[in-house]
């Protein structure tokens, strides 16, 4: 695929400008998928987006929670957190750990550049971007313009981070494919009229032909 001029655009940045961000591909989250057949597509979607991303030296940032941390006291969510879901990871730490079909190897290019790495946020935060050291990385570090995003749940780390995104002036693509959401109405919606205002929602195929640009 050529290199468009267009610089709103995702063909216009081949892969040492782009990033793969994997969010919350933890296995509590995965496993919320009721469907034995949904989960299957949505974990091998992600997963050919992390081969071809590895194959063609973009850089891939895996996106998690860090839930050693608390949710600040403002938070809506931190009642809930400290009454039930601290507890229950506490009782289950292997919920937060990374669905191991789609873990980071952490690799390294020959020039030092950690090319594959992990990043924790604050539970309570829904942007990626939000973790601490993240944007210096995509930006000084590897200096990419263009993010392609998936993850779970769309209405949740995946609107957040595109809208996050957008608004730090970072080129956006969604793959509809390798996200999902527990209200399939509000993913669909998301998927279909919200996110294409701000970003560009594409098929792995197509997202696959920007990484082999």
């Amino acid at each position: 695929m050529a290199i468009s001029k267009e610089p709103w655009k995702p063909s216009s940045y081949g892969p040492s400008k782009t990033a793969l961000l994997l969010l919350d591909y933890e296995n509590a989250h995965v496993n919320m998928i009721p469907s034995s057949e949904e989960r299957e597509k949505v974990v091998q979607s992600a997963k050919r987006l992390l081969t071809v991303a590895r194959e063609n030296n973009v850089a891939i940032v895996h996106c998690l929670m860090d839930t050693t941390y608390d949710p600040p006291p403002t938070s809506k969510g931190s009642e809930k957190w400290q009454s039930m879901i601290k507890p229950m990871l506490a009782a289950n730490p292997d919920m937060v750990a990374e669905y191991s079909e789609l873990a980071s190897t952490n690799s390294k290019v020959a020039d030092g550049d950690v090319r594959e790495s992990t990043s924790h946020r604050n539970p309570a935060h829904l942007s990626a971007l939000s973790a601490e050291g993240l944007l210096p990385l995509l930006r000084e570090k590897l200096g990419i313009t263009h993010l392609i995003i998936s993850g779970i749940t769309t209405s949740g780390p995946v609107l957040g981070t595109a809208t996050h995104a957008t608004d730090l002036d970072f080129v956006v693509t969604v793959v509809g494919e390798a996200c999902w959401d527990p209200d399939e109405k509000v993913h669909h919606a998301l998927l279909d009229t919200v996110l294409p205002i701000l970003a560009w929602v594409l098929t792995v195929e197509e997202v696959i032909g920007y990484m082999t640009a």
